[in-house]
């Protein structure tokens, strides 16, 4: 492929990517807030993904990390 074509592909795909998870996780907050008729699940949802996010990355790239 010829860079012009991957460096109008390349941002195009990463703006399509970002888009479609955060209308995902949109839609998830939307439903559990519909379906609880409350905010309390939208609360811990939102603060397992605070806290699960960075924890899982953290233990990820411990198990993945070569000894020194």
């Amino acid at each position: 492929m010829s860079n012009m074509v991957l460096a109008i592909l390349v941002p195009l795909l990463a703006i399509a990517v970002i888009a479609t998870f955060a209308g995902g996780l949109g839609v998830i907050f939307m439903v559990l807030e519909a379906k609880m008729h409350s905010e309390t699940g939208v609360i811990v949802l939102g603060i397992v993904l605070l806290v699960g996010v960075p924890a899982g990355a953290y233990l990820v790239e411990r198990a993945i990390k070569e000894p020194q």
